[in-house]
């Protein structure tokens, strides 16, 4: 849907997959692959080291604690400097592939070589330009084409076929201010922590308080790329290819703002049992693990604890 590749078009305009090996292997899916599953090595690591340092602060730290959250920011520390590399690698494929994303992510509007950086901004379409702007002379095309004075081309290049501006533009700059910030907490925690002889109880309780408050940042991260993922990827369903407004169903809106509103509860609901679910496992590990044991105590000696699959089963 980004880099569509391997397929073949009919007489009748129809596309078909001709060869899936490319269209798997697309020339983006590489640095997709590899930006999403550091995305979720770092997902992981702060769930594991906010988890943790709630039960140090609530003081009802079971004794992995200590382990976990010397593990979580250890593997935060290596995965989120790869991240940015990936990330720097998976922004030089983009602007190859999708130049248009690009320069909404970045509120260029017009051609430039020395591109500035936009900090902060407020992309107005209207008047096809940035309010509030906060720049950085020449650092993006430096960034973007690793030359001093490379061209990044501008959205007045892609009139009618470049993706709204403002929630691109904001999302990306949320995802990367997350991601240096969940880049200087592991380094800076870490240090602190092995300075600390790894003993929890000599960090700074507002050290932990900030381990426990970036609990879920990688979600919010990750959430943020997949804004900017999707609607960069408009005003196509499959990029320079089908246009989404040429397969929009004919229902009537009633039916789609139902079915939205529907999904909204029910995502709403599992994000609130989940977040529960966790609050209730950390601050109270030993009635979990209480639970479990009474749980096994009653399985009768020599039952699995799995349920047999097949008649084969063992």
């Amino acid at each position: 849907m980004q880099t569509p590749t391997g397929y073949t078009v009919d007489a009748q305009g129809v596309y078909h997959a001709a060869d899936w090996i490319k269209v798997i292997f697309n020339p983006s899916f590489p640095y997709r692959l590899t930006h999403m599953l550091l995305a979720s090595v770092l997902t992981v690591a702060f769930l594991l080291a906010g988890l943790s340092a709630w039960q140090l602060l609530r003081g009802v730290a079971a004794r992995s604690a200590p382990r976990v959250l010397r593990l979580a920011l250890t593997l935060a520390a290596v995965a989120a400097p790869l991240q940015i590399v990936a990330g720097d690698m998976h922004g030089l494929n983009t602007l190859e592939h999708q130049p248009a994303k690009i320069a909404a992510m970045e509120g260029v509007w017009k051609t430039e070589k020395g591109a500035a950086l936009r900090l902060f901004a407020w992309p107005d379409e209207a008047s096809r330009s940035n309010r509030f702007e906060v720049a950085l002379p020449g650092l993006l095309s430096l960034i973007l084409t690793h030359e001093a004075d490379g061209e990044v081309k501008g959205l007045d290049e892609f009139v009618g076929r470049h993706p709204p501006v403002l929630p691109l533009f904001l999302a990306f700059r949320a995802m990367v201010g997350i991601g240096v910030l969940m880049l200087a907490t592991a380094w800076i925690g870490g240090f602190l922590y092995w300075r600390a002889g790894w003993d929890p109880a000599r960090l700074p309780r507002g050290l932990l308080g900030t381990f426990a408050a970036m609990t879920f940042a990688g979600w919010l991260a990750t959430l943020c790329g997949w804004y900017v993922t999707e609607i960069g990827r408009q005003p196509w369903t499959v990029h320079g290819l089908i246009r989404t407004a040429d397969i929009v169903a004919k229902v009537p809106a009633s039916n789609i703002a139902l079915t939205l509103t529907l999904y909204v509860v029910l995502y709403v609901s599992l994000l609130v049992a989940y977040v529960t679910v966790l609050k209730y496992m950390a601050e109270k590990p030993e009635a979990v693990l209480e639970t479990e044991a009474q749980e096994r105590s009653r399985q009768p000696p020599g039952v699995a604890t799995s349920p047999v699959v097949g008649p084969t089963s063992a």
